[in-house]
Order: C-alpha cells, then structure tokens, then sequence
C-alpha cells in the first residue's frame, strides 16, 4: 500500500503549518499565540542571545537514526516594524498536546557567525536578526523532545530578514521523545532472544548534529527499548529465522509497541546480511574536495518491482577530505546521489555494493527563482514550502528539493538546479497547494523563473467516534492521506479531535481524497472516495474499532491489496497482499496498470490513480494490465488484459 509514499518514501523532519494553533486541537477553543510585548517578561526570557561572528564546531558527520521534530507554523503577512533588520516572533509547542514547550534553544545561522534565542515559560521566542539577508533555523533543541540539527549549513528552514518588517505568530511543533517498547517473535509467537535489531529512517544527514542510537539487541524476552520517528523502518534479523521489518505509524507511536514477526528458518536467511559497504569521494567541478555533502544510497529504480535493502534508503556526510562510507547494504543495485545546497547533484545509477572508487561530481546549475502571492489579494505569502519534483517519465516525479521559506516578500530562491523538467509545487497553510511545470534547458547557469499563486482551499469537518459505541475519540489524528508530511518538509493537513471527537481541515484541493484516522487504543483507518467540493464539504463521521485487550493495533483500509510505483505509463505491481482484490484476480509482481476503468492512468496522474484504485468496500473496478514477461519472453510485447478486480478490506 502506498499510505504516506505518494511523491517517495521519505521521513517527516520539518514542516510549515499555519499562524492558528487550532488545526492542532481541532478547533478546540485553543487561542491564538500572542507575540511577547517589548519590555515584557516574556519578551526579555525569550530575547536571543547573540553569538555574532561565532560558528559552532562542526561536528563529526555520522549516519545515524534520525531525531526528527516535526512541523513549523507559517505565519501571517508581515507587518511594519521599527528593527533595523526585521524580526521574527512565535512559540515553539508540544506537536501531541499544542501546550507551550519551555526553554527550548533556536539556533540561527547567518552570513559570518549565528545567534541564538531561547523560548519563556509559554513557549514564546523572539529572534532579531543583527544583518540583513537569509538566516538559515540550523538546530532545535528542547529537553524532552527529538532534536532537529542538520549538517552545519545545510538546514533546509530558511528566514529572510528584512528591514523594517516583522514576522509574528510562527509556531514551531515539537515532537516529543518517546520511548517505544520493541519485540522479536519467531514465527510461532515465542521471543526470540538474541536478534539484531537497527532502526531505519533513511534521513541520516537531518541529525548530524545529534547522533543517537540505531542498532539494538533483543533480550531474553525478545524485548528491546527503542526512540524511532513515524515513518521509520525497523528491521529484526536472527541466523536461525528470516528477517522481519515493521514501520513506526502513529498507532505505534500511541501503543508506544511494535512487534516483529521473523520467517521460518529454512537453512538459510531469506534475506542476506547487510555487510557490503559503498565508499568513495564527492568533488566539485574542478576535482575538489567537497564536505558535507549528503550523499544517499538507495534501492535502484530500475530494479523495481525488486527491492534492495531498506526501503528509505542509506545516507551518510562526506568528511573534510570529501570521503563518505555507507555501511551495512545488502547484495543488490542501488542508485547513489550526492547533494550540497547551491549546487546540482552527482548521481551514479546502478551500482552494485563493494566498490569503493566512487566520484560523485557537483555542479553549478541555474538558479530557480519567483513570488508566492494570494491569489486573491495579490499580497506576498510571507510564509510557504517548496517542493521541486524531477520528472521522469509521464507518472514517476522523484524528489529533488524540499524547502520551507519564512520571507515578508514572499521570494524564494534555489540554486544548483540541473537541466531538465521539473514541477515546482508550493503549499502553504490554508491554501490548496499549487504546482506549475518549468524547464530548465541545458548549459543554463543563470536564473529561471517560476511565480506561483495560492488559492484559499476547501474546508472539511467531522468527528471521530467509536464504532459500535459512537463516543467521541479526544486526541485523534486525522490527515490527509498523500498530503501529510511528504519529503523532508511540507504543510501538514491534518488536525487533532477536541473532547466531542471534532476536527477541522482546512486548505484542501478540490476532487476525491483519503483520510488516515488513528486514535489512542483503536485501529487505524484510511478512508477513502471522499469528495471535496469548491464550497463545505459535508460533515464527517469516522469509527475507530477498539483493540481487545493485548491486542495489536493495525491499519484498515480498502483498495486491491497491493503495493505500487509510478512507472512510464504504468502503475507497477510490488507486492501482492494474500486475500486482497489483487491476488483474486491473478495480479502478479511486475504486472503493469495501465487503465483503471478505461482510463490511461497517465491522464489520471498517479494521485488521482491510487485514488481510484480505492473505494467502497465489495465494489469492483476494471484494470487494464500489461502482464509481466513470462520466464523466456523477455523482450516480446506485453499483452493488456483487463481484469476485473474487488476491492476488499485490508487489515496490515
């Protein structure tokens, strides 16, 4: 299934909301967060501690599990102010509770040094830049809570400070630390003592800063303690099972328990050991070393629907010398990318672990600018995320760059951008998230320019109840399946329940979507084929089943039962879940989508696809499948048949 991996699998770190902390509490009576008054207690607590001129050591790059805070608040149009260089004032909150985080550190880094401010009692912070220009948010710090502090320099959250003009109520969320319970089980159930357990997030570079653990052993009772972010990847292995792996959702995160289930030995591991390595060096246009680069390792594409180690990928810092070492790869094909903002990427396809000779080559690229207005008003949006998207092929758009921009002039800017087609999409809280296509043509060093305009979205209201019972579920999450935390920064549509089980989503796209539903002590849900008018939509009710006393949380949903990937003009076959639509009809791995009731999924697109993929419960669709080439066929043309396909309710 394809929850939460529309645009790729990657982990939240960082994400733009809106001036409200209400899409936090569901419209739950909470106010809005009041800038500290000059001269206040509040504005001297959180008054920042200027460090001019001051460069914090760089520390020794490391791949690590990634400590991941979540979610920054956009704020509302700048407004006049007598600082020499602008300002920027907020709170920085609890992500689960929306409460004020007290004490917390920003650190900010700018042209020749950094400064820092540090949050009063409410949660407050109030950061006046000593230049003019971009300042880069380089570390968050609170005790308590995951860190965020990527490579020195490299921090995707940039803030523009300008003359005369003041930025208020920005919200950073933090996500708080949470200690999960993990257990290793053969496949009869008993423990399994013994076994090597690493926690995959596949975004190593997002907290050079703060190495924490990621490799654990599982005890007499098969149990191991662990800190893992939504979205991670756990993976168990023992020499007399096969290896398992489980992802952290938000129903583990609210159990605080995962369960591994290992194969059955069948003398061998199904999966071999992860002990090749991939070394090598980044270098610049004139064969210089370049450090700090990110460089990321990942299951080839054009091995797909065959995948090779873990699904979100490896990643590791270059050092001084511009060196970097991957560790732990499994036999297979990877693709290996190397990144440094301001310059264009080095990209080596289809390498097979062992090699240590790498060259990975930056560029310079063109730049890629423009302004996000209203559209309505015309007036800048001082606060926004950029997400650029490769296109490759009429579907499959991969991730170039995630950025989150807080600017009164509502301007944006992104260098080292290769030749190519790009989508340029922008979202911002409120506002239906906007794309534009661009084109970058070849031997182009200078700036291409891309402006977008952001229309106020659609509202959704509901309640989440219990089924059966029909009492209201406090506390439960509900977002926007496939808008909810893509990449490494984006707007989040999703909102908490207050005491009635209400919630509100606001800024949502016209057209058909799905929601994830999760709650405290109940399995989670995605629902989909629900319909987003121009105007309100019509309230909602959403049932959450209760678990059973020792029972393991799982996710529901209904669509085909199978795990797919934008390819050409196709939607290829992954894995096929037993009982599912998929495998009653004779869906194989490999097999190709190429209609969904008629329609070429390429004039869908591969959100509006999957969408209609789902559906009611027992209702069927028609697929036009180019079947995969048989054993000795390789090479001939592929028939199309359509299948006829139910959808059936899926529990994982």
């Amino acid at each position: 299934m394809d929850r939460k991996r529309t645009l790729g699998l990657l982990a939240i770190v960082l994400v733009l909301l809106g001036a409200l902390l209400l899409v936090l509490r569901g419209r739950g009576g909470e106010q809005e967060p009041q800038a500290p008054r000059t001269g206040s207690t509040a504005a001297s607590t959180a008054a920042p501690t200027q460090t001019a001129k001051e460069t914090p050591p760089r520390p020794k790059p490391a791949h690590t599990a990634t400590a991941l805070p979540t979610r920054l608040v956009p704020a509302t149009y700048a407004e006049r102010s007598t600082e020499a260089n602008g300002a920027f004032e907020g709170r920085v909150i609890s992500a689960t509770t929306g409460e004020g985080v007290e004490g917390a550190e920003l650190t900010f880094a700018g042209s020749g040094g950094a400064t820092s401010a540090r949050t009063d009692a409410g949660g407050r912070f109030r950061f006046v830049p000593y230049t003019a220009g971009t300042w880069q948010l380089a570390v968050v710090t609170a005790r308590g809570y995951l860190p965020f502090g990527p490579e020195w320099g490299q921090s995707p959250i940039r803030f523009t400070a300008v003359p005369g003009q003041r930025i208020s109520d920005i919200v950073l969320a933090l996500t708080p630390e949470v200690e999960l319970l993990g257990r290793v089980e053969g496949a009869d159930g008993q423990p399994v003592a013994g076994a090597r357990v690493r926690v995959l997030t596949g975004r190593g570079g997002e907290s050079v800063l703060f190495p924490t653990s990621d490799r654990y052993t599982s005890d007499a009772r098969g149990e191991f303690r662990f800190h893992g972010p939504e979205g991670a990847i756990v993976e168990a292995r023992h020499p007399a099972h096969a290896s398992a792996r489980a992802e952290v959702t938000s129903a583990t995160l609210l159990a605080r328990r995962l369960v591994l289930k290992l194969g059955g030995h069948e003398g061998t591991e199904a999966t071999p050991p992860g002990d090749a390595s991939l070394a090598g060096r980044v270098v610049d246009g004139s064969g210089r070393a370049v450090a700090g680069a990110l460089v990321s390792v990942t299951s080839a594409a054009s091995a797909w629907p065959r995948l090779y180690g873990d699904a979100l990928g490896y990643e590791q810092v270059t050092d001084e010398e511009g060196r970097f070492t991957v560790e732990g790869l499994e036999p297979g094909s990877y693709d290996v990318t190397a990144r440094l903002m301001g310059l264009s990427p080095g990209e080596l396809r289809d390498v097979a672990p062992g090699r240590k000779d790498l060259v990975l080559t930056l560029g310079q690229g063109a730049r890629l600018v423009g302004t996000v207005r209203d559209a309505a008003t015309g007036k800048p949006m001082s606060s926004f995320t950029l997400a650029v998207l490769t296109k490759r092929g009429p579907l499959q758009r991969v991730p170039f760059a995630q950025l989150s921009f807080i600017d009164a002039r509502g301007h944006y800017e992104l260098a080292g951008v290769p030749a190519g087609s790009y989508v340029v999409q922008v979202a911002a809280y409120g506002y239906a998230p906007s794309e534009t296509h661009v084109e970058v043509p070849r031997n182009t060093l200078g700036t291409v320019t891309a402006d977008v305009s952001l229309g106020r979205g659609a509202k959704m209201t509901g309640r989440v109840v219990e089924e059966g019972s029909n009492l209201p579920l406090e506390r439960a999450r509900i977002a926007v399946e496939g808008m909810s935390g893509e990449g490494a920064l984006s707007v989040r549509y999703d909102a908490l329940t207050d005491a009635e089980g209400h919630f509100t989503l606001e800024g949502l796209p016209t057209g058909q979507l799905s929601l994830y539903v999760s709650a405290e002590g109940h399995h989670s849900r995605i629902i989909s084929g629900i319909r987003v008018g121009p105007e309100a939509t019509a309230p909602q009710v959403l049932e959450l089943r209760k678990t059973e006393e020792g029972e393991e949380p799982q996710l529901d949903m209904v669509g085909i039962g199978a795990v797919l990937a934008p390819r050409e003009d196709a939607l290829v076959v992954g894995q096929v879940f037993p009982g599912g639509g998929a495998a009653e009809a004779g869906l194989v791995t490999g097999d190709g989508i190429v209609r969904i009731d008629g329609r070429p999924v390429v004039e869908l697109g591969f959100p509006e696809a999957i969408q209609s993929i789902r559906g009611v419960e027992n209702s069927k669709l028609v697929l036009g499948v180019r079947k995969a080439s048989a054993p000795g066929t390789e090479g001939s043309p592929a028939p199309i048949v359509d299948l006829t396909v139910t959808r059936r309710r899926i529990r994982k």
